[in-house]
């Protein structure tokens, strides 16, 4: 399904030079020394990242005066084809993204209400513009590795916030729970996905370096899942509870260990159930039955009606809002999203649009897997785990996304980019580069196979 065709003169091969124990180690000065060696096309992806995920020009108005993540994406793109040395890469999902482009070109042109179609094309446009860069430019192990610690570290800060959120009002129960980085995760619902994401990579993470580290940053990683499952049971989202638990019970069958894996497992969703407060309980008792899941029901039936109504193209993409409020009178009074990511794109874009946007969902696990068939977990964990971490993740966004409309938010697309990402980093790891199971850790032993 994918091709790699390194350039003899590509910089990746000063990655032999870089201590990468040191960098699984999370030494900052090592990183620090990592990045200044990168290109400027890397410096800009990784500004994207941080303005994406942190929102620095949203917590400061002051410097809020250009579309900064627009620019960082320019940059990244005037410098990654001014790149005499970039990497050739080539993966089968790239043609699905391309078929989804089609197929969302194609249900504007035919939609209902074209204007209102045309005039969101850049919803998913730009995730198509994000999915080559990133593909294209971390295309190393020191730049995934950099890259990818970057996005652990600000879903952190996020999850960190939600923690500290709860605690301030004595970890009591509030409706509209608790929110993560202004934009795309500032609504709770929205940020427990980013969280059903967030915590089987930061597990793999962990797990993987555990002996790398001191006692010191052990502590610092280990509050990444703590804070995690505190903020998902702090978000109100039973959406979110939900997509955790699938994404842990993904992560127990994966695993080699069974029976350890269930009981690990068990003790996290254990600890979500005590820690959930007794009102966001009371809504899952009332699943199915309560106002809330009574109207996301009949918006799903509404959604699968117009599917059989438009089969081919859809009511249109980005059509949904208009054309339910003036086709459809029910209990929801003719408003509200379709609250699942398969329903908005099948009532939107038809069977083309679901059926493109289901093989992409296949297309990422079949890369991750073939990830893992390259670099076997004796050669490398971290790419190996961290393609366990990418798939659960995966499962935990299609679980928590079929409750709420997130379709054109990052969370796919930047799980697919990640995961392209890394299935090009395994396909350019080779004998010459040290496996992290040779590599000695703080105590003097070698690191061992993960979960």
């Amino acid at each position: 399904m994918a091709s790699f065709t390194p350039d003899p003169a590509d910089s990746a091969n000063a990655d032999t030079t870089i201590a990468m124990q040191d960098l699984y180690s999370v030494k900052l000065r090592s990183i620090v020394a990592a990045v200044r060696r990168e290109p400027l096309s890397f410096w800009a992806i990784n500004l994207y990242l941080l303005l994406e995920y942190v929102r620095p020009q949203t917590a400061y108005p002051a410097i809020n005066i250009l579309p900064w993540d627009k620019v960082a994406l320019v940059i990244a793109l005037v410098a990654l084809l001014a790149d005499r040395h970039s990497m050739r890469v080539k993966n089968g999902a790239d043609k699905l993204m391309m078929l989804f482009l089609i197929a969302v070109l194609a249900s504007s042109a035919l939609a209902t209400y074209p204007h209102e179609s045309f005039s969101h094309l850049s919803e998913f446009t730009d995730w198509l513009v994000i999915y080559f860069l990133i593909t294209r430019i971390v295309t190393t192990p020191v730049r995934f590795f950099i890259f990818f610690l970057a996005f652990l570290i600000y879903n952190f800060k996020m999850s960190l916030h939600g923690f500290r959120s709860w605690a301030g009002r004595d970890f009591a129960w509030a409706s509209w729970g608790v929110t993560g980085a202004p934009g795309f995760f500032q609504n709770s619902g929205e940020f427990g996905i980013e969280l059903c994401i967030f915590f089987p990579l930061c597990y793999y993470f962990i797990i993987t370096f555990w002996k790398n580290w001191g006692r010191t940053k052990r502590f610092i990683f280990l509050l990444f899942p703590i804070t995690t499952i505190a903020s998902v049971a702090a978000t109100s989202s039973r959406g979110a509870a939900i997509g955790l638990a699938a994404a842990v019970l993904f992560m127990a069958i994966q695993s080699h260990h069974r029976v350890k894996a269930i009981v690990i497992g068990a003790l996290i969703l254990g600890t979500l159930y005590i820690i959930i407060p007794p009102q966001s309980l009371a809504r899952f008792h009332a699943a199915g039955t309560d106002k809330t899941s009574e109207e996301r029901l009949v918006r799903w039936k509404d959604g699968l009606n117009m599917l059989h109504r438009h089969p081919f193209f859809g009511i249109g993409y980005f059509n949904w809002d208009r054309y339910y409020s003036l086709h459809y009178s029910t209990v929801t009074g003719g408003y509200g999203l379709p609250h699942n990511i398969f329903i908005q794109a099948g009532s939107e874009m038809g069977y083309f649009g679901l059926g493109t946007f289901i093989m992409l969902i296949i297309a990422s696990f079949i890369n991750n897997r073939k990830t893992r068939m390259l670099v076997p977990k004796a050669n490398n964990p971290f790419i190996y785990n961290t393609a366990l971490g990418l798939d659960a993740a995966l499962i935990g966004f299609l679980v928590s996304g079929s409750f709420i409309t997130v379709l054109y938010y990052p969370y796919f697309w930047i799980n697919l980019a990640y995961v392209v990402a890394l299935r090009t980093v395994a396909e350019n790891t080779t004998l010459n580069t040290p496996s992290l199971a040779a590599f000695p850790t703080a105590t003097g032993e070698s690191t061992p196979s993960a979960f």
